[in-house]
């Protein structure tokens, strides 16, 4: 009775908590959709995609945050980047998502140009914590820091911590001046994106015009920013596109403004460009102070072979190889008579091995000072006892490798009874030209005389000024026979009883003229050696320094084709024609370049030559075959890949002419040879040449041989497959397997064997291997994939009213169920034969005796194709079926229920995440049908689909028969919000489609394989495309239905199309479709 109770209890109160969670359970257990589960948060999983699965946030232009740190070590880095921005977007700049690794180092750019290099170890420490992206140079190549990662995209660096402190390795690339404008931009195609905008795109036009060089373009915006707009603060009126009104409006704005515009200009250029923003620094090792107030901006410009390129039109160019930098200030002072003064001289980014070093005199003090070392030197100059003009000159030579040297001045000015100020610091004075000098007097003597001795001055007289004061202009020109280079020019001014020295520095330059012997013509291709000289033109004095560039004028730009040194006026310089060169006349042009502060002017000449285009064979240099027929096809072109048509080709087989070829116009020809046995021969080509292209030979080896490998290879499944084999008639050689549909294994022969390894197979059944030599087949196997099976008893004990049922698996080595196999079962004197279904599942209906029985089953498979024999012994307990206990059951279904109700509750959102499914299913899969015949049409979908025709609505269902007019369809399903189209064709008759499909596809590809379509029959075609070991199969079903389409004047079924278009589809593959 107790019992009874605690039964019931337990009863109402299971049914209470089911009917409670059906009413309340949304509210109870619902869970918002975006609410994480426990598991989420406990173990959370990083979202799907790249390696590391993070990406940096988008990012905008911000304002520079206060900032002091301490550079160390940068002897030859002026810029330190903090952020790159890729898109403009609604006039502002943005950073695009990109890729952070767990790494701190970059590999730095492969350079595929003569260029300079230097390293740099610097380090940078900050009085505030630093977090997020790290001030490092372009290519920095490692930084030790806590926490660092790289973005690789945008040469990057950056730290999740706070970091007061971190050290980096840099390298950075300088070029000289001809590598740089032979550069060609980069195919970085997301960041040349720039506004729609037809003013801009003229403007950039504008002032690209004229430069041939993707370099020199670039330069030219840079330099217009520079030469034509101002740096100062310059807010846009409210709703302006501020670059816009930077550009074509204010001409003012900040290093923000200028390199912003540098990079869309240079986008509508066709230059992939992005902006960049950092400090620009002192490039000296000692330490120095960064604030921001040396925040900037610039750009980078990415170029093949070279990489990312700084351009910046707030400084001069970085990407020019100099030996050193050299900076003066103040450029003038005033000074009392008896008093001193200092001036600053930067000395930076000094190259290594230079052995530069700086040296500063004041013509009537001597030498002041000499630098050794890279730096930042405050000097005192002085004292200037007399009144008079004394230039402070600095200047910076190099004492090792090539000889350079750059001066800078500071004039100082101490005035006296009568003053005299020079209009120029110093004077440009090249032979054979005249300068003047403008001395701008001070002071208002009565009498004005200059006395001079120097050889330099011509004359001199006396103007008025258009305030009512005097100047003197003084006539310069250096005799022919004068030394090149600085010197100084000493003139006295003497006013009544005045005096006035003055000490004027003159750069005498000699002017020169290149000359060299260049052949008439040559072929494209050709290496030469240019020999010339370089001499002065009034003294033919020889400059014993310099290098001579040679660039070819093409047809957008000129090419760098040599380039070398000058010694002693003479050059020999190699040079090679590009090989892509069509055949032309060109101009070569030959430049003398001078060193850096060299007293020679630089000069140049143009010589015109003929090219002819460079004839090749394109034809691989061993042929292996089969004997017989030998259908060989080879290509004649220039040297850019692009054929030469209609020339005639000999050959020769061991020196033998066997006969000529014509060229197609896409430059191909075809040879048949007959070659009956294992042979071994040479095959030579000949072009003879033309008025416009040289002359081509070439000698190929052609060995006819046999393969020696059984037909058919068994492998089993999962397993790899090793096949082996002998090449009769080479001993070495590369070869390919083919295995349909798409996997080519690549291996050696050696003294005439080969073993290789196919990859395990995941399905059983034939598989066809070619093995082939470049494209022509050698041999076809066919690899048989077999599998044991196992057998497996699903039902230890059957149980049942007058029958039991049985159930039995049958699986393969990998496990995945074998269908539609029988079985052979027997149980005492039953026996009976069933057949597995698609779960590989087998089931037997077996009667069942009166007593509960431990009966013996044994069940055996005889085999197929593909399945190995297989056979099995089991025990099963057979007997009347038990009364079922349905107040269990009931309370297991209460249960049940309940569990399952929480479980649909709580996986709820991941079922509205399932993806909805949506296809168009044509009868056979090829959506082309004759006229007058019904389109039979499934439409696969979850829900129930409508099918519209043409736009219009013809019913709803998931099977469809259709009746169309002629002509293209258009076939649209909507199923659960999802839409699919497809495209229907009916044609008048298949006659038609096979034609049109094998003129349209097949001919055209059985043309590019080297068959001369033009001159065969179609049975011809077939022989052709066998000989050349193509396969027969496909190749004669497709021939037999065209010439029944074409020929016979009967009808083609549909099944014949459908055996037709599948045929083609195996010979040429699935690039043309009906």
């Amino acid at each position: 009775m107790v019992r009874r109770k605690y039964i019931a209890f337990l009863t109402l109160t299971l049914l209470s908590l089911m009917i409670a969670s059906l009413v309340l359970g949304p509210v109870l257990i619902g869970v918002p959709p975006g609410t994480r589960s426990i598991e989420g948060i406990l173990s959370p999983r990083l979202p799907p995609g790249n390696e590391s699965n993070e990406t940096v946030p988008l990012v905008e232009v911000p304002f520079s945050p206060h900032f002091v740190l301490l550079v160390t070590g940068a002897a030859h880095t002026h810029y330190l980047r903090l952020n790159v921005y890729t898109d403009y977007v609604g006039g502002r700049w943005v950073t695009r998502n990109t890729t952070k690794i767990p790494s701190n180092v970059i590999a730095p750019p492969e350079i595929g140009v003569p260029h300079h290099s230097e390293r740099d170890r610097i380090t940078v420490v900050s009085f505030q914590p630093l977090t997020g992206n790290l001030f490092t140079s372009l290519y920095t190549t490692r930084v030790d820091g806590a926490g660092v990662e790289a973005l690789p995209e945008y040469n990057l660096f950056r730290t999740a911590l706070n970091v007061t402190t971190y050290s980096f390795s840099s390298v950075s690339y300088t070029f000289d001046w001809p590598y740089l404008v032979n550069l060609t931009a980069g195919n970085q195609t997301e960041y040349l994106t720039a506004p729609n905008d037809t003013q801009l795109r003229d403007f950039a036009r504008t002032v690209t015009l004229g430069f041939r060089s993707d370099y020199e373009k670039a330069l030219a915006i840079a330099r217009y920013l520079a030469n034509n707009y101002r740096l100062g603060n310059a807010t846009p009126p409210e709703g302006a596109d501020r670059l816009k009104w930077f550009l074509f409006e204010s001409k003012r704005g900040s290093s923000y403004d200028f390199a912003s515009a540098f990079v869309v200009l240079a986008r509508l250029s066709g230059l992939p460009a992005r902006l960049v923003e950092g400090v620009y620094i002192d490039a000296v090792p000692r330490t120095q102070v960064v604030t921001e107030k040396k925040s900037q901006f610039w750009a980078e410009v990415y170029f093949k072979k070279a990489g990312w390129l700084v351009f910046d039109p707030l400084h001069s160019d970085p990407n020019v190889y100099v030996p050193f930098e050299l900076e003066v200030s103040p450029p003038k002072i005033t000074l009392d008579p008896g008093s001193s003064g200092e001036i600053t001289v930067k000395f930076e980014r000094v190259a290594s091995g230079t052995n530069s070093s700086v040296t500063v005199d004041v013509p009537s003090l001597g030498r002041i000072a000499t630098v050794n070392e890279s730096g930042i030197h405050n000097l005192t100059v002085g004292p200037f006892r007399e009144p008079g003009y004394y230039p402070v000159i600095v200047r910076a030579v190099t004492n090792a490798g090539t000889r350079a040297s750059v001066l800078r001045l500071t004039a100082v000015t101490v005035p006296g009874g009568i003053t005299v100020i020079p209009d120029q610091a110093a004077i440009v004075l090249p032979k054979g030209s005249g300068a003047t000098l403008e001395l701008t007097v001070n002071g208002a003597p009565k009498e004005l005389n200059l006395d001079t001795d120097s050889p330099l001055v011509e004359a001199w007289g006396l103007q008025k000024t258009p305030e009512g004061g005097r100047r003197i202009e003084v006539g310069l020109r250096a005799p022919p026979g004068y030394t090149p280079g600085w010197h100084v020019v000493n003139v006295t001014v003497e006013g009544d009883s005045e005096e006035y020295p003055l000490n004027v520095p003159v750069f005498v330059m000699e002017p020169t003229s290149i000359g060299a012997d260049v052949p008439p013509t040559t072929t494209a291709g050709d290496s030469m050696t240019l020999n010339g000289t370089v001499k002065g033109t009034l003294t033919e004095t020889a400059p014993r320094a310099g290098a001579v560039a040679v660039f070819l004028e093409g047809e957008k730009r000129d090419v760098l084709i040599g380039y070398g040194n000058v010694s002693n006026g003479t050059f020999s310089l190699p040079v090679k024609i590009p090989e892509y060169l069509k055949p032309g006349t060109y101009r070569l042009k030959l430049y003398y370049l001078t060193p850096l502060g060299y007293p020679y002017l630089s000069s140049s000449t143009t010589r015109t030559v003929k090219i002819k285009g460079l004839a090749g064979f394109s034809l691989p240099g061993r042929i292996l075959a089969n004997p017989g027929n030998l259908t060989i096809v080879g290509g004649l072109v220039d040297g850019a890949g692009e054929p030469i048509p209609n020339a005639t080709v000999s050959y020769y087989l061991d020196g033998i002419p066997i006969g000529n070829e014509t060229t197609l116009t896409d430059g191909r020809f075809s040879l048949r040879l007959e070659i009956p046995g294992i042979e071994r021969h040479n095959l030579t080509l000949s072009y003879a040449g033309s008025i416009n292209y040289s002359p081509a030979t070439r000698t190929v080896e052609l060995a006819t041989v046999k393969l020696e490998i059984p037909g058919k290879v068994i492998g089993e499944l999962g397993k790899p497959v090793r096949v082996r084999g002998r090449v009769v008639g080479v001993e070495n050689a590369t070869l390919n397997a083919y295995v349909f549909p798409g996997k080519t294994y690549t291996f050696k022969v050696v003294n005439g064997s080969f073993d290789f390894t196919i990859e395990p197979f995941k399905t059983v059944g034939d598989r066809s291997v070619e093995f082939r030599h470049g494209s022509r087949v050698l041999e076809r196997i066919t690899v048989t994939i077999v599998s044991p099976v196992k057998i497996e008893l699903l039902t230890r004990e059957a149980r049942g009213e007058k029958t039991a049922r049985l159930r039995f698996r049958v699986v393969d080595s990998v496990n995945d169920p074998v269908v539609g196999v029988y079985l052979n079962v027997s149980l005492g004197n039953f026996a009976m034969r069933t057949m597995t279904n698609d779960s590989g599942i087998a089931t037997l209906d077996v009667p069942v005796p009166e007593g509960e029985t431990n009966a013996t089953v044994t069940v055996t498979f005889e085999g197929s194709p593909y399945y190995l024999p297989a056979s099995g012994r089991f025990y099963v307990v057979i007997g009347k079926k038990p009364r079922i206990p349905w107040f269990y059951i009931g309370l297991m279904l209460i249960i049940g229920a309940l569990v399952a109700r929480y479980r649909l509750v709580r996986r709820r959102p991941e079922e509205k995440r399932q993806e909805k499914i949506l296809k168009i299913i044509f009868k056979n899969g090829i959506p082309l049908f004759q006229e007058g015949e019904a389109l039979e049409i499934s439409v696969e979908c979850d829900g129930e689909p409508e099918l519209y025709v043409d736009g219009k609505l013809l019913g709803r269902g998931r099977d469809f028969r259709l009746s169309l007019p002629l002509g293209d369809h258009t076939i649209e399903a909507k199923c659960n919000g999802l839409v699919e189209t497809a495209t229907a064709r009916v044609v008048p008759s298949y006659n038609e489609a096979v034609i049109e499909y094998y003129e349209r596809c097949f001919l055209p590809w059985a043309k590019g394989v080297g068959v001369t379509v033009d001159e065969l029959t179609p049975g011809e075609i077939a022989e052709t495309l066998t000989d050349m070991m193509y396969p027969w199969e496909p190749i004669d079903a497709l021939t037999a239905i065209f010439e029944k389409a074409k020929y016979s004047g009967r009808r083609v079924s549909r099944e014949e199309f459908i055996r037709f278009y599948r045929s083609v589809l195996e010979v040429i593959g699935g690039g043309c479709v009906v």
